[in-house]
């Protein structure tokens, strides 16, 4: 099986062929970087409306 950019992909995604290295980035699914992302953008967003109502409150 090829991608679209033409770069070969293993059958077997949990067979690790000996020689065969994969980063570290592409073991973690793709979803928890954007939950990650996600998570982030919620705590800074809630972060900046407490510190804006503390001081319209003050």
């Amino acid at each position: 099986m090829t991608q679209p950019h033409g770069q070969q992909i293993p059958a077997d995604p949990d067979c690790v062929c000996p020689g065969e290295q994969w980063p570290q980035a592409e073991r973690r699914p793709r979803a928890w970087r954007e939950y990650g992302t996600l998570l982030m953008a919620i705590v800074g967003l809630t972060l900046s409306l407490t510190t804006f109502l503390a001081t319209a409150l003050r």
